[in-house]
């Protein structure tokens, strides 16, 4: 949720810091200009060379296999019994156990074939378990910055996917209100045909539905959903979406205090960011940033370094997440 409460963080140094300077003269090497039929953004580009991840997305096929409580009428009181006489994997089950049979060797076809759409109807089968079912190339990080909650402007798109066995991070900045239909254009023509999957923090119940809501403000179509699907109520069923937020909760209940993406860096990735923006106060320095460019130029720079931030720890969650 965002929040206005914006008393507790001191502005001023990034005011004076850079107060004076251009946006492209901060992002000299790493910026240049989009423009399609809607319009122009401004793009920036990491490329993270040495990036500490390396993730494994089969490790959770393995994962599935050993989970007996997929098949009908298997609880956990019975995986656990079933685990006790040496029944451990779906393949166990299969051939040790007849009553079972029909159903395991059914998730077992779903996994063999990469299902993931059958696989995810399954109760006991989260959003990350279906993870072997994609290359890693499949996967489109994703975090965005606005101006407030519903209705309000996106202002900043931050993707990141490996290429090239590297990960790039791209941010899509609106220098003004005028230039989010070009990046939504961007997005839905250029960008998500590539992509299978997406990885967000809370982006189910936020980004994918915002994202959505403006998709079908400018064009009156989300390209997100099937044709048969009714716009409004439903903002995604074409990509799978693993949200590292509902999932760190459930596999680290109780663990942290807060779950928020910040604080999840800090306790399980031992992360500490640079940047010192809250996401809160981003919709506050973009306005004054409007209003002022010259004088609040480094205000809109934290607000662009968040997102980055944003988009580079998901990918260290997820490995995380595939570890445990």
């Amino acid at each position: 949720m965002v929040s206005y409460d914006t008393q507790s963080f001191d502005i001023t140094h990034l005011v004076d810091q850079y107060r004076g300077k251009k946006l492209e003269e901060l992002y000299q090497e790493n910026h240049h200009i989009i423009t399609n039929e809607m319009g122009e953004f401004m793009e920036l580009i990491w490329q993270e060379d040495n990036f500490p991840c390396d993730l494994k997305l089969y490790l959770t096929r393995k994962k599935l296999l050993y989970n007996l409580k997929t098949v009908h009428y298997i609880g956990e009181f019975i995986e656990n019994r079933l685990k006790g006489r040496g029944i451990k994997t779906l393949k166990d089950l299969r051939f040790l156990n007849l009553r079972y049979w029909e159903s395991a060797n059914y998730i077992l076809e779903l996994i063999k074939k990469k299902d993931y759409e059958s696989l995810k109807k399954n109760r006991y089968i989260d959003d990350l378990d279906v993870g072997f079912c994609f290359n890693i190339g499949d996967l489109l990080f994703l975090d965005i910055e606005t101006l407030g909650l519903y209705n309000n402007a996106i202002i900043i798109v931050g993707i990141g996917f490996f290429k090239n066995q590297k990960y790039e991070i791209h941010l899509f900045f609106a220098r003004s209100l005028e230039e989010e239909i070009a990046i939504c254009e961007h997005l839905k023509t250029e960008i998500l045909p590539s992509f299978k999957c997406f990885v967000s923090y809370n982006g189910k119940r936020f980004d994918i539905p915002y994202i959505a809501n403006r998709f079908l403000y400018y064009f009156d179509e989300n390209p997100m959903i099937s044709e048969e699907d009714t716009p409004y109520e439903i903002s995604n069923t074409k990509f799978h979406h693993i949200d590292l937020y509902h999932i760190c909760r459930r596999r680290f209940r109780g663990m942290f205090e807060r779950y928020t993406l910040t604080n999840i860096e800090e306790q399980l990735l031992k992360l500490r960011r640079q940047n010192e923006l809250p996401s809160s106060m981003v919709p506050v320095c973009y306005k004054k940033y409007q209003k002022n460019p010259n004088r609040y130029i480094g205000l809109i720079k934290e607000c662009i370094e968040h997102n980055y931030y944003d988009v580079y720890s998901m990918p260290l969650i997820l490995n995380k997440l595939l570890e445990v």
